[in-house]
């Protein structure tokens, strides 16, 4: 599993995961907001084994190969720490285990924006990521993720990912590229103050002055974290006034426990005066 500022999802992340693995590998690659705490305090009050390894890196592809090199298991689940596995997704992994020993299995996950209640219109589904394999699957690593030499399958059950569920200035410092065709060119980026993954982390990645995300905003942008965190929540609710879409009954239906019982209180909520969304508690 691989963090970066995850303070609001790890614990759900590793509440879904608490029946299923037998040890969690966790490398975090520069968090600045208690992510590590909190993943030690939810290791221990759910029992699993664990370890937490801090790394100063841009290159996913580094964090990936540490986080692999360290894990003792004979399956491997490349968990991220915004996805949350469902209880039919679990069953059908243990069952993949048994029946396709040589073949990936590839998940694909339900984008969650805003709250605990609404998906991200533009790109509903995540596309299959090839999550679980025995560790003796042949294998070369790629930019993010290994490259399987064996054959694939695609699960049926899914599970929900939680990348456009965070802190708006978390959304905002590493969000989607998707953002894009709201804010117009690059130079209205910059007019706006509204950079994302696809501009502003690649240029940061390929920097060799700063190692730190916060350090290149500020000094290339001319945004503090204070500013970004004063700016980020209208954007992103911007965001959500085009994109949050609520959940269909079937989606409902097929949401882990662990979301549902987040739904009944929500650390997180999109607010509407009729049918307009007009705020996200409790950012504004």
């Amino acid at each position: 599993m691989l963090s970066w500022n995850e303070a609001q999802t790890i614990d759900l992340s590793l509440r879904s995961i608490a029946d299923f693995a037998d040890e969690v590998i966790l490398v975090d690659t520069g968090s600045f907001d208690g992510t590590q705490d909190i993943a030690l305090e939810w290791l221990d009050r759910l029992d699993l084994s664990g370890e937490i390894h801090q790394i100063k890196t841009k290159d996913m592809r580094e964090a990936r190969i540490k986080s692999l090199d360290l894990c003792t298991g004979d399956w491997i689940l490349m968990q991220d720490a915004q996805l949350v596995l469902s209880e039919g997704l679990k069953r059908e992994l243990l069952h993949h285990t048994k029946h396709y020993p040589r073949t990936v299995c590839a998940v694909k996950s339900l984008n969650l924006m805003g709250d605990y209640e609404h998906y991200f219109a533009n790109r509903p589904w995540m596309a299959p990521h090839k999550i679980w394999y025995a560790r003796d699957i042949p294998q070369t690593l790629e930019r993010y993720r290994p490259k399987f030499l064996a054959p694939h399958r695609i699960a049926s059950n899914w599970a929900v990912n939680l990348s456009r569920l965070r802190p708006a200035w978390r959304y905002w410092l590493r969000g989607e590229k998707f953002d894009r065709r709201y804010y117009g060119e690059r130079e209205r980026y910059h007019d706006e103050g509204h950079i994302n993954k696809a501009n502003l982390t690649g240029r940061w990645a390929r920097s060799k002055r700063y190692h730190n995300l916060v350090e290149y905003v500020d000094a290339e942008i001319g945004l503090s974290l204070d500013d970004v965190r004063r700016i980020a929540p209208e954007w992103y609710l911007n965001l959500c006034r085009i994109e949050a879409t609520p959940l269909s009954h079937k989606m409902r239906e097929g949401l882990p426990h662990i979301i549902k019982e987040e739904i009944e209180n929500p650390r997180y909520k999109l607010i509407y005066d009729g049918n307009e969304i007009v705020g996200r508690w409790p950012e504004l």
